[in-house]
């Protein structure tokens, strides 16, 4: 039996459990796109069927998958291939692009806003100011394999803008550009949240309203203990993944 969209058959490996067998086909499947985004893939009978095994065996190799996040279950209606993510390592200060790079993808950014604005509470706080300073405000849009991922707000006191290269504000982060000028950057500050997008974010990052994203607010500090940016982000919660080391 041929399921439709499924090529590959079990090379049947001695001493290899079939489920792993089957986990690992399916995976090569997905890997080569063989399927899609978004695609349902056959129902369980007809892959254990095609497969030449029982449905409990298909089973556990389906669950390592969505556990994987390769693949997702909607109950009641099938299961899906998932949309590829950007993992980001949150263990160390790594610019989107770089994370986007790491983990295979082709990524860029679209500058949407430039502009100085006098800073909100929330802004002030962040950086250290006193509320209503002029800051650089950058909203850009990170695009990866041509999907949009994340809505990012950039904020810098206007104080360091002449350590800002222009033309390179759209293609990377502020901070890293202070720090391509000889500004020695230490660490950041980061918080992570999950919300529900709002009708502007689900226009620009072609969700459904409330849809899950993952906010995150981060503050980056210089060697001297300065925050030097306010960031911002909204990241589509299919397309965004972090990655965090927890040592005891």
């Amino acid at each position: 039996m041929i399921v439709e969209g499924l090529t590959m058959s079990l090379p049947n490996v001695p001493g290899v459990p079939l489920y792993v067998q089957i986990r690992e086909a399916l995976r090569e499947e997905i890997e080569d796109g063989q399927f899609v985004p978004g695609q349902q893939i056959p129902p369980e009978e007809e892959l254990a069927s095609h497969y030449g095994v029982s449905r409990m065996t298909l089973r556990r190799a389906i669950t390592d998958l969505i556990d994987e996040g390769f693949i997702y279950r909607r109950h009641g209606v099938g299961t899906f291939i998932s949309h590829l993510q950007v993992n980001r390592d949150h263990t160390r200060l790594t610019d989107f692009l770089e994370g986007a790079k790491a983990s295979g993808l082709e990524a860029r950014v679209e500058v949407l806003k430039k502009e100085v604005v006098p800073a909100n509470h929330q802004v002030a706080k962040a950086l250290a100011l006193d509320e209503g300073v002029e800051v650089l405000h950058i909203t850009t849009l990170r695009i990866v394999n041509d999907q949009p991922v994340t809505l990012h707000n950039s904020y810098v006191p206007r104080a360091l803008l002449g350590l800002l290269s222009e033309d390179k504000l759209a293609v990377s982060s502020p901070w890293l550009l202070l720090e391509n000028r000889g500004m020695k950057i230490k660490d950041a500050l980061e918080r992570l949240e999950a919300r529900g997008a709002d009708e502007e974010q689900a226009a620009i990052l072609a969700m459904e309203q409330d849809d899950p994203i993952l906010y995150k607010e981060r503050i980056v500090f210089a060697e001297d203990g300065m925050p030097v940016e306010f960031e911002v982000c909204y990241n589509r919660g299919d397309k965004y993944s972090c990655s965090i080391i927890l040592r005891r």
